[in-house]
């Protein structure tokens, strides 16, 4: 049982160092991760970026966990939410129905771009890992106060990806005020597993208290035994890697590579008022990995548990713990999962010839195991061809209404330095005697840092144009 809990809690654990797209970075131009949220947004330069640190960061997103959800002032100083000197009334009507935990990550290992006559080209790999949770609020109704009634926990679900991606797009003018954009990508699975409860009542009396979970698994993991035969049951001893296993996996790794999948990210942009408002939109991570039969596992599992106080003679506990209970079979063929796909509509309004410019992007998500929209609002500021900066103002739900972001892009030729951080909380707190300052309603946090080598000139400057004029001229005279 400890060592299957703890291969589950590194299934979900395995993404926190996550990295996610910064929505605040769409607007600017000079920016190489925009091109990832739209493939028709082409960064001014070509660009190399430096190996492991072209794009890296951390990304969490979640629509409960908070500091002041949390943690309660008392008398005796700050409590956490299941003190009884908090109202639980007060905390639970802070929860939503369904509450949503996701992270995501994204590392590239190497990447590049570049303008041609016409087209923006653009390539490479990156290294991929999201999971997202759901709990019921009627599991913080249980952990709160244990009365007496019955709480149904059906529904908590937990999902998890991580696989590698390459990718070739490009960005490609249709007509002088149109531009669209795909990406094509080939993935490689490298690890799935999904959980969800079919069925979990605890029961709470005077007498007594009592829990019954099944629930239903499937996963695809490197720890599990590569060679399983389709059909077979398999036990908990199996999930675990052995010596043999490890030796396998050194001398023939490949092996770990047998999911795959593709992908595709579609988007356009539309240029009106001489280029003075710019309307795009685009869908991102449209496809599937299909996960490899002889490597992957399906099944239930299930457990009860029953409390009915302690002996007053012996000192014991009266506990009656059933054994966890697992019923595993390889799978007896191939699953999908769909990826993670997202949603992005924009349009922005530049005004001083383009050196200052208001934008408005909607983002959703759609998520294994539950969705989420946002709006954010930006005010971005081109005072040169070789420098961009962003502010930009998000709004989530009602329980947290706006949060804060701001992006930086230094890309003159020769560098791309760029650093974004999306929901920032500007409600600060004091934290102890100390009077540390804390974002009390931080909920969730994107933090972008990528550094890279630009190539040529900046697509919009006057030279630029200039040049193009030329050359266009001397295609005529011809």
């Amino acid at each position: 049982m400890k060592r299957f809990i703890t291969t589950l809690l590194l299934i979900v654990a395995l993404p926190v160092v996550a990295a996610a797209q910064v929505r605040t970075s769409y607007f600017m131009e000079g920016s190489t991760f925009r091109t990832d949220m739209n493939p028709a947004l082409a960064p001014t330069r070509g660009y190399i970026n430096m190996p492991v640190l072209g794009g890296v960061g951390l990304g969490v997103n979640n629509n409960f966990l908070s500091i002041d959800n949390m943690l309660y002032p008392t008398e005796n100083g700050l409590v956490l939410f299941m003190n009884k000197a908090v109202d639980r009334n007060d905390f639970l009507k802070r929860l939503p129905r369904n509450n949503n935990l996701g992270v995501s990550f994204s590392e590239q290992i190497i990447g590049f771009g570049a303008h041609t006559k016409r087209f923006f080209w653009s390539a490479g790999v990156n290294m991929k890992m999201d999971a997202d949770v759901n709990i019921p609020k009627e599991f913080f109704s249980l952990i709160t106060t244990l009365g007496q009634g019955s709480y149904n926990m059906k529904g908590m679900s937990v999902g998890a990806n991580a696989y590698f991606e390459t990718y070739i797009g490009a960005a490609v003018p249709i007509k002088d005020f149109i531009t669209v954009g795909a990406r094509l990508k080939g993935l490689i699975g490298v690890a799935n597993a999904s959980m969800r409860v079919t069925n979990m009542m605890v029961n709470v009396t005077d007498e007594y208290v009592s829990a019954d979970f099944k629930g239903e698994m499937q996963a695809t993991f490197p720890l599990f035994n590569p060679n399983l035969r389709a059909g077979e049951e398999v036990d908990l001893e199996n999930l675990m890697m052995g010596e043999n296993d490890m030796k396998r996996l050194l001398t023939n790794p490949g092996q770990l590579f047998k999911s795959g999948g593709f992908a595709v990210d579609l988007g356009a942009e539309v240029r009106l008022l001489d280029d003075k408002l710019r309307l795009s939109a685009a869908v991102v991570d449209l496809g599937f990995i299909s996960w490899a039969q002889n490597a992957s596992v399906e099944g239930t599992m299930g457990t009860a548990f029953s409390y009915e106080g302690v002996d007053i003679e012996s000192g014991e506990a009266l506990v009656d713990f059933d054994e966890f209970e697992f019923a595993g079979k390889a799978s007896t063929q191939k699953y999908a999962k769909r990826m993670n796909c997202s949603l992005n509509i924009g349009a922005e309004y530049a005004i001083l010839r383009n050196r200052i410019s208001f934008g408005l992007l909607s983002h959703s998500k759609f998520c294994q195991t539950y969705s989420f929209s946002e709006l954010t609002a930006s005010v971005n500021f081109k005072p040169a061809n070789w420098f961009t900066a962003t502010f930009s103002h998000t709004l989530l739900n009602k329980n947290q209404p706006g949060v804060f972001g701001f992006a930086l892009n230094l890309h003159p030729t020769g560098l791309n330095l760029f650093l974004g951080v999306d929901y920032i909380d500007l409600k600060m707190a004091p934290w102890s005697s100390a009077g540390l300052l804390l974002p009390i309603r931080q909920r969730s946090v994107n933090f972008n840092f990528g550094l890279g080598f630009s190539l040529g000139r900046a697509k919009y400057s006057k030279a630029y144009k200039a040049d193009m004029e030329a050359r266009q001229m001397k295609r005529s005279s011809k």
